[in-house]
C-alpha cells in the first residue's frame, strides 16, 4: 500500500495513560495550608514529591455532590495534551503517516488457521463501532486536565482476530507499528476487554486528537499499551505469555493512586 507523505511528529505508543477503570482509590491525600502564593500544595501518600493542586480548602462545607461520564472531550483539548504534551514528555520523534484510514492495509498471522490481509475498509464492512472510552494519564494530578473520553469508533480487536481463527494454545497477541515499534500483550487479556482498532476520534480521523491513523484502545489499561500505525498483528503461542499491563515495576510511582484524576471542573 502507497502511504500519503502527510505525516506529524509523535511516539509510536501514547503517553502513559489510564482508562478510568484502572484507577483504583486507596492513597490518603493530606492537604497543606494556601502558601503565600494562595496555591494549595498537597502530598500523594507514596510519592516522593509535592504537587501543585488548584484545590481550595473550605471548611464546613455540606451539600450534594452528582457527576456522570457522557462528556465527550473536543478534539483540539485531546491534541493540546496527547500530542503536544506526549511529545514533550516522551521526547518523540518519530513521523507518524497519516493517510486514509479505508486504504490502510493490516496483516494478520502467526499460530492461525486463516492469515490474511486486509484493508481497514474492508474490515471495517464487516464490524465497525463506537464506543465511548475514557483515559487518562497515569501521572495526571489531583484535579489535572490530563483525562479525556472520547468516542471511539474502529473494529473491535476481536474480530480482527476472529477472522484469523487462532490456534488452540496461542497466547500472544503482537502489534508492529509501521516504523517497527513492537508492543506484545497477553491474548487473554486483550480479548477480555473492549479493545478498539480505532480510525476516527470524535468523528474525526486521529490526526485531529491523538494523531496517525489508527491506534489501539484498549479499555482499563495504560495508554503506552495504545500502539498507533499499527500494519501487522501477530497472534502466538509462547512458552511464557507477555506480563499483564500494569503488574511490571513501574518507575517514581507513576502507578500511584490518585483521587480526583478524572474531575475538571466542579459548577
Amino acid at each position: 500500500m502507497n502511504h500519503a507523505i502527510t505525516k506529524i511528529v509523535g511516539a509510536a505508543a501514547g503517553v502513559t495513560l489510564l482508562a478510568p477503570g484502572a484507577v483504583a482509590f486507596g492513597d490518603t491525600v493530606e492537604a497543606a495550608a494556601p502558601d503565600a502564593s494562595g496555591a494549595t500544595w498537597s502530598h500523594v501518600e507514596g510519592t516522593t514529591s509535592t504537587v501543585e493542586s488548584p484545590v481550595v480548602n473550605v471548611p464546613n462545607v455540606s451539600g450534594g455532590f452528582s457527576y456522570q461520564q457522557s462528556v465527550v472531550t473536543p478534539n483540539w483539548k485531546i491534541a493540546e495534551v496527547f500530542q503536544k504534551a506526549a511529545n514533550a514528555l516522551c521526547n518523540a520523534t518519530t513521523e507518524l503517516t497519516v493517510t486514509a484510514a479505508a486504504d490502510w492495509s493490516l496483516t494478520v498471522s502467526g499460530d492461525v488457521e486463516n492469515a490474511y490481509t486486509a484493508t481497514l475498509g474492508e474490515l471495517a464492512a464487516d464490524d465497525e463501532q463506537t464506543t465511548l472510552m475514557g483515559c487518562s494519564c497515569a501521572a495526571n494530578t489531583p484535579g489535572g486536565a490530563a483525562v479525556i473520553n472520547a468516542e471511539v469508533t474502529g473494529v473491535p480487536l476481536a474480530t480482527i482476530v476472529e477472522r484469523a481463527q487462532p490456534l488452540p494454545g496461542v497466547n500472544t497477541v503482537t502489534l508492529t507499528s509501521e516504523d517497527g515499534y513492537s508492543m506484545s500483550v497477553p491474548f487473554d487479556y486483550v480479548m477480555a476487554r473492549t479493545s478498539i482498532l480505532s480510525y476516527m476520534i470524535n468523528d474525526e480521523g486521529l490526526s485531529a486528537s491523538v494523531g496517525g491513523t489508527n491506534q489501539l484502545w484498549i479499555d482499563s489499561t495504560a495508554a503506552k499499551y495504545f500502539t498507533r500505525n499499527i500494519v501487522s498483528i501477530e497472534l502466538t503461542a509462547e512458552d511464557e505469555a507477555p506480563a499483564v499491563p500494569g503488574s511490571e515495576d513501574a518507575p517514581e510511582n507513576q502507578y500511584a493512586n490518585r483521587p480526583n484524576v478524572g474531575i475538571t471542573g466542579v459548577s
